[in-house]
């Protein structure tokens, strides 16, 4: 079956063009006309006098001119007799310079200077004139200000307070942030060196706005409003041209610490009371220490284990202030993931010492339980801390073996990092029968944890039969006592 054929039309669907899109074709279709017209193709009657032939090859190169500037303009929606009036076809401003343009005019002066370092800027000529506003002093030192920062590029973001290095600022600000509003971002460099307020404003580019609204309250002829709108597409279309310099600022400029840390950290938001704002803090991984089912000496101990992974910021911390500002924007994303990495390892090792320490719980309420022991807690107390409070004040030698090991460091220490299971192991291998005590553990022969094992042994003083294969942990049922001493010859 063939196609259906098209319309007069065009399209085969119901949908027009937009009002952008004919402007557009339009503006394509009278690019370079002026330069075809100029050389027209068409030939004369051989009864054309030489005069007529001039006339009409006049004509038609003024014809070509005329509608590449005026026509153009109009299409785009420009008026061509505001002084000053532009209008923007992609990067390319076409701009009506005005007659009667004087020395001593600031404004004119500011259009005249942005559009000279603005390569894609069009100059037309226009038969409107030109009467500079009557300016404020907070607008003239606005105006100032720009000028001043089209001269030279700032080695900062350092500022005064005064309203012409404020504009001056202003303009560079707004032209960093937009070279990293790029889509993808700009890898080697950071925007978190940006001033966050400028002059009282909530930004630069607030700033900004501001100094356009100033101008725009100045101006009492409506026919010169169109310069404010110039001004601001030629501001924008420099400052796109300077992306490289703006980036350069930032560069140059050292990051801080917080920057990093409330990216690659997790966090917590408060909420404010009293009218106080929200705030963001740091909330790391729950140290294991702090686990309630520990006696107060394996809580410090395990602390004292530890504490190297939960400061484990500090490094990082002194590594990145060393760096120069280039290397701190460059290695800025290298900094989060690996922190990130490390907050990872960080939360997973305290998700599993906590875990583990867990299985206490069912053994310290047991006991708890059966000596009748209720605990009421105050304000601020936790239920958990005064049950183990209870539980470690007991003598504990009396409980079960396989009791006693659901309490040894081997539960819930990992091997890699404290060789757990190789102190247990060889606990099980000796040729004797013993009952272990603190002075059977030593850094040599046991690892930096030996002091949790000491702990566990004069708390427990478990007795270990001779060459034991292993110790079955204990059954969670009513009718087994945690206490019921296994058959054993005293030592």
């Amino acid at each position: 079956m063939s196609p259906p054929a098209k319309s007069s039309g065009g399209a085969s669907n119901n949908s027009s063009p937009s009002k952008e899109n004919l402007a557009k074709t339009e503006v394509n279709s009278l690019k370079g006309l002026a330069a075809l017209m100029a050389k027209p193709l068409f030939s004369f009657a051989s009864d054309a006098t030489p005069e007529f032939q001039t006339q009409i090859a006049t004509l038609t190169e003024g014809f070509g001119r005329y509608i590449d500037s005026n026509l153009k303009l109009s299409s785009l929606g420009g008026d061509v007799s505001a002084p000053f009036s532009a209008v923007r076809d992609g990067d390319v401003v076409h701009l009506m310079y005005p007659q009667h343009v004087k020395q001593g005019d600031l404004f004119a002066a500011v259009i005249t200077a942005f559009a000279s370092q603005v390569p894609t800027c069009v100059l037309h000529q226009s038969s409107a004139g030109w009467s500079e506003p009557e300016w404020s002093s907070e607008s003239r030192r606005h105006l100032a200000g720009l000028l001043s920062g089209l001269e030279s590029v700032p080695q900062s973001f350092a500022h005064t307070s005064s309203p012409a290095d404020l504009a001056r600022i202003s303009l560079w600000i707004t032209a960093c942030a937009s070279a990293l509003s790029v889509p993808g971002g700009v890898g080697d460099t950071q925007g978190d060196v940006l001033p966050s307020s400028v002059g009282g404003q909530k930004s630069a580019s607030k700033y900004m706005l501001k100094v356009i609204s100033g101008l725009r309250s100045n101006i009492t002829d409506e026919s010169c409003l169109k310069a404010v709108d110039t001004l601001s597409v030629l501001i924008k279309l420099w400052q796109k041209s300077k992306r490289v310099e703006a980036l350069s600022i930032a560069k140059k400029c050292k990051l801080s610490w917080s920057a990093i840390l409330f990216r690659a950290a997790p966090t917590e938001v408060i909420k404010g009371k009293k009218r106080q704002p929200d705030q963001t803090v740091i909330r790391p991984p729950v140290k294991p220490s702090r686990s309630p089912w520990l006696s107060p000496s394996e809580r410090s101990e395990l602390g004292n284990l530890l504490k190297d992974d939960w400061s484990f910021l500090e490094a990082f911390r002194s590594r990145f202030i060393a760096l120069s500002p280039e290397q701190q924007h460059r290695q800025f994303n290298k900094y989060i993931s690996d922190i990130k990495s490390g907050f990872e390892k960080l939360n997973a090792l305290s998700s599993s010492i906590h875990a583990k320490l867990g299985k206490r719980k069912y053994w310290i309420e047991r006991v708890c339980r059966t000596d009748g022991y209720k605990p009421k807690p105050k304000k601020g107390e936790s239920e958990s801390f005064l049950l183990s409070a209870h539980f470690f004040k007991k003598n504990l030698s009396t409980l079960d073996l396989r009791v006693k090991k659901a309490f040894a460091p081997v539960q819930y220490l990992p091997e890699e990092r404290f060789r757990s299971e190789s102190v247990w192991s060889n606990i099980l291998a000796s040729s004797d029968t013993v009952r272990l005590s603190a002075v059977d553990f030593t850094l040599e022969e046991d690892g930096i944890a030996y002091r949790l094992w000491q702990i566990w042994a004069d708390m427990t003083l478990p007795r270990i039969e001779a060459q034991i294969d292993r110790i079955e942990d204990p059954p969670q049922s009513d009718d087994f006592n945690p206490f019921l001493v296994l058959a054993e010859t005293p030592a």
